[in-house]
């Protein structure tokens, strides 16, 4: 498409070929690796399911209440992010998975940390993600998990550099680092299986990451996921 051209049928041409070109592109990808995005779109509900467990307990503080909230967001943006790249709208796509990503592991960091979520909320304060992924792995936070009695901690430290490169990948795309544009590659905006397959290999090692780092955290709540969504056991 010249844009230089004039546009007889208006200024809303252009969005009406992208319209169709993306509808087209989301229509091939969901004919192809069918499994992998089953699995994808299972783990992505036990998301909000384990939110919807953990706010039935009578125990919540307030801003425990308030956190639960985040599970239904990490949800949603999960699923606009594989929408996106289904569409093969990468770029836009990577940049959600990077909120999933960040909003998981916020959970946990705020949940025991009541005057960290206030001044988040409250007081416009920004959360470090390495920062957070730092106390989550440290030996003090590891004592008090195991002194809760959470009989599941496994750890968290196998995944802390696999953590910290999928978030460094994926800012590289907010950032605007010139090896992320997709504007100059001659396939922009069409489908393209590799990067289909690339970005759903993604959101798993996300999802994956999340579920193991909430399973640690909130054992009983998981166990009760587990029943409400069986399929989610024979994944793992």
């Amino acid at each position: 498409m010249d844009l230089s051209e004039e546009q007889s049928l208006g200024v809303t041409q252009i969005f009406i070929e992208l319209q169709e070109k993306l509808k087209q592109n989301l229509k091939v990808s969901l004919l192809e690796n069918i499994e992998k995005l089953s699995q994808v779109e299972i783990k992505a509900r036990a998301f909000a399911i384990l939110g919807q467990v953990i706010r039935e307990k009578t125990y919540l503080s307030q801003s425990q209440k308030e956190i639960t909230t985040i599970f239904d967001e990490v949800f949603a943006d999960v699923v606009t992010s594989v929408y996106l790249a289904g569409c093969s709208l990468d770029k836009p796509a990577q940049t959600l998975l990077r909120r999933v990503l960040e909003l998981g592991v916020a959970i946990i960091y705020l949940w025991d940390m009541p005057h960290q979520f206030w001044a988040w909320k409250c007081h416009d304060k920004d959360l470090n993600f390495n920062e957070m992924i730092d106390y989550l792995n440290s030996a003090s936070y590891t004592s008090f998990i195991l002194g809760e009695n959470y009989k599941k901690y496994t750890g968290f430290s196998l995944e802390v550099d696999e953590c910290k490169k999928i978030y460094r990948t994926l800012s590289n795309t907010i950032h605007g680092k010139i090896s992320t544009f997709e504007s100059v590659l001659p396939d922009r905006f069409n489908h393209n299986s590799a990067d289909w397959q690339k970005h759903l290999d993604l959101v798993t090692k996300v999802q994956n990451i999340l579920l193991h780092l909430w399973e640690n955290r909130f054992s009983d709540s998981f166990f009760e996921l587990e029943k409400r969504l069986p399929s989610l056991s024979r994944l793992q």
